[in-house]
């Protein structure tokens, strides 16, 4: 794999909250320099009521959210960035409390000001961004360039 395909990895995303129950696989990661951004695009967990707006975590989501904060909690996270829905809102409270880090709120519909914001204001850091299912796939492509498939409305893992 070249440098940059290495940093392109690097700069993808653990999609969903995927890959967060303990018999995943783990990502292999590259090393690090003072100059690389490193970037994980989760999706929110499981969600209690899929007809509500705004409806908080389901037990199995809590449980999932958790999971994502011990997946991270050694990746030196110093900025998280989530929508101010509930359920984005849950998904990172935990990690974003181990690490001591205030969750940024993210507009859902301004890609453009995110990937500006991770690109210019965050640069050299490791970041969480939580989105949805309809916005996480826009976002991988502005940071990657790299297109990857929808996901679908009841997919958590």
């Amino acid at each position: 794999m070249t440098l940059k395909e290495t940093k392109r990895q690097a700069l993808l995303v653990v999609l969903g909250v995927l890959m967060l129950v303990p018999s995943c696989t783990t990502v292999q990661q590259s090393t690090s320099t003072t100059e690389d951004t490193v970037v994980y695009v989760v999706r929110h967990a499981e969600k209690a009521d899929p007809s509500d707006p705004d409806t908080p975590l389901s037990n199995a989501g809590l449980i999932r959210a958790e999971a994502l904060a011990r997946k991270l909690s050694n990746d030196g996270v110093g900025r998280i960035y989530a929508t101010t829905l509930q359920r984005t809102q849950q998904t990172v409270t935990p990690l974003a409390k181990a690490a001591g880090v205030t969750i940024v709120p993210l507009d859902p519909h301004d890609i453009s000001e995110l990937v500006r914001r991770i690109k210019e204001d965050d640069k050299g850091n490791v970041i969480l961004v939580a989105g949805h299912s309809n916005t996480v796939p826009g976002i991988v492509e502005a940071l990657s360039g790299s297109v990857v498939d929808p996901i679908e409305e009841q997919q958590f893992d």
